[in-house]
């Protein structure tokens, strides 16, 4: 399962673990040049006698010594041709006053981590991860004038992932179930949905070279409206 509901927060580290041998290199070479920054700093003080101090936090900015490593992970968007949804009621009339609901995929966070294959500690020895990618996706639905009564709308949308080819690798379909009451005339309301990605990779680079799209399931109809709703603005 590479997409889940609900967080496991095992899985979400905020920094990768790199191997030991690489953080104690690492650790050896700060150590040095920490030592050549303070006896460069003890020369100055020495030297000049003017009251001029060395600034350390320049020094660090220009060298970026103490710089966080970033963790390489995939772009995530909201795919244009899918970002609306419009459900009509039954019969052929397809105007505005026939709307039972429509609705907008409003915004998606995200954010990057990662842990090791099936819920196992992260190790030096771990030959694939998991980038780890959580999803805050906000959708914006509101009654249309067609809706008389309460009702319960389920918006089919997915989440894809598509690799640096564009081709779809992974598709799973969920379904954002909104409750509009009765007698209040049109309503809108936000719906807030939460998802793991958990992507296995066997170099933590190979992640920049996915795309996480997120986008409503239409069907041919609702492609149909989308494409003439395009030919209209352009002819216009």
């Amino acid at each position: 399962m590479w997409l889940q509901a609900k967080p496991d927060q095992a899985l979400l580290r905020r920094q990768p673990q790199f191997p030991v041998t690489r953080r104690s290199v690492s650790t050896l070479i700060i150590g040095v040049i920490r030592a050549s920054l303070l006896t460069a700093a003890i020369g100055l003080l020495t030297a000049c006698q003017s009251g001029y101090l060395l600034d350390l936090d320049y020094v660090q900015e220009k060298l970026d010594i103490f710089a966080t490593p970033t963790l390489p992970c995939p772009t995530v968007r909201i795919l244009k041709a899918g970002e609306h949804y419009v459900r009509y009621q039954k019969g052929a009339g397809r105007d505005i006053t026939d709307i039972e609901m429509e609705a907008q995929i409003a915004e998606v966070k995200f954010t990057c981590g990662m842990g090791s294959r099936d819920n196992e500690p992260i190790t030096p020895q771990s030959a694939t991860w998991n980038v780890v990618v959580e999803l805050d996706i906000s959708i914006r639905a509101r009654s249309g004038p067609a809706t008389q009564h309460e009702t319960i709308e389920s918006i089919p949308f997915f989440v894809a992932l598509v690799n640096r080819f564009g081709q779809v690798v992974e598709k799973q379909l969920f379904s954002a179930e909104i409750t509009f009451p009765k007698d209040v005339g049109p309503t809108s309301l936000t719906h807030k949905e939460n998802l793991i990605l958990s992507i296995p990779v066997r170099d933590l680079d190979e992640a920049s070279n996915y795309e996480t799209i997120v986008s409503f399931q239409l069907n041919q109809e609702q492609l149909d409206q989308i494409q003439s709703r395009k030919n209209r603005t352009n002819s216009s």
